[in-house]
C-alpha cells in the first residue's frame, strides 16, 4: 500500500537525493544534472507561492516517489499535477502509475472533473506516459524559454 507523507523543508535531503537520482528530468527541468540545496529551496518556495501540496510516497517503509499537486493551476485555475517522480531505483516497476491512479482517487474524492499537467516537449518518455493514462494534448506553450505541452484528463465520477 502507498502512503502520502507530508514533504516539507525538514526532508530537503530526502528531495535532493530523489531529484539528483533523475539526471535526465534535471537535464530537461533545470538544465543541470545535480540540483543543490537552493535548487530545492527555490522549488519550495515556487511550491509554496503556487500553493502546492507537496509528498514524498512511501512504500514498505522505504520512499519511492514524489508527488506535488496543486489545486488551482496559475493558467487555466483548474487542479493539475505538478511533479509525479519515481526514485531511479524504482522505475519501470510500475510505481509511477500506481501513484497517478493515487493521485486520481484524490481528485475523485475532491469531486474534480479534470486535472491537468504540463510536460516539457523535449520529455517524449513522459508525454507517452501521460497520454497512456488518457491525457490529452489541449495548449502548447513557452515559459522561460521552455516549451511545454499541456494535457487534460477527464474523470469519471464513480456513483455508490
Amino acid at each position: 500500500m502507498l502512503i502520502l507523507v507530508k514533504n516539507d523543508i525538514d526532508m530537503i535531503d530526502i528531495e535532493k537525493e530523489f531529484m539528483n537520482s533523475n539526471i535526465e528530468y534535471n537535464l530537461i527541468a533545470y538544465g543541470k544534472e545535480v540540483l543543490e540545496n537552493d535548487d530545492i529551496l527555490e522549488i519550495i518556495k515556487e511550491s509554496e507561492e503556487l500553493q502546492i501540496e507537496r509528498y514524498f510516497i512511501k512504500k514498505d517503509n522505504e520512499f519511492i516517489g514524489i508527488l506535488d499537486f496543486g489545486m488551482s493551476s496559475p493558467r487555466h485555475n483548474k487542479p493539475w499535477l505538478s511533479l509525479l517522480a519515481v526514485h531511479k531505483k524504482y522505475q519501470n516497476l510500475g510505481y509511477a502509475k500506481e501513484i497517478f491512479k493515487l493521485y486520481e482517487r484524490l481528485m475523485r474524492n475532491k469531486q474534480v472533473n479534470v486535472i491537468q499537467i504540463a510536460v516539457h516537449s523535449t520529455n517524449k518518455k513522459a508525454l507517452h506516459f501521460w497520454t497512456s493514462l488518457g491525457f490529452i494534448k489541449f495548449d502548447e506553450r513557452t515559459y522561460e524559454g521552455q516549451v511545454f505541452i499541456s494535457l487534460e484528463k477527464e474523470l469519471e465520477q464513480v456513483i455508490l
